[in-house]
């Protein structure tokens, strides 16, 4: 019997899905990056709790996953 390996679908980092922090945000200190990284995944998760298109919801859901991702990346520094 085969067994297939599926692996994790990448996910993009914050830059790539959130034009304000590749361009104004990550310049700016690492606690200042870490806050709204935190902001950004609060009011995501309130966006998903309410009655969003299921698209927005992949987004959503993909936003979190990369802003908990780069405030680990933060965090390590």
């Amino acid at each position: 019997m085969l067994k297939f390996i599926r692996n994790k679908p990448k996910i993009a980092s914050l830059c790539h899905l959130d034009d304000l922090f590749g361009q104004t945000i990550s310049k700016l200190p690492v606690n200042e990056q870490i806050a709204y990284c935190q902001r950004l995944i609060e009011s995501s998760k309130y966006q998903l709790s309410q009655n969003c298109p299921k698209k927005d919801t992949e987004q959503l859901k993909n936003l979190i996953a990369a802003a908990n991702i780069e405030i680990q990346k933060l965090d390590s520094k």
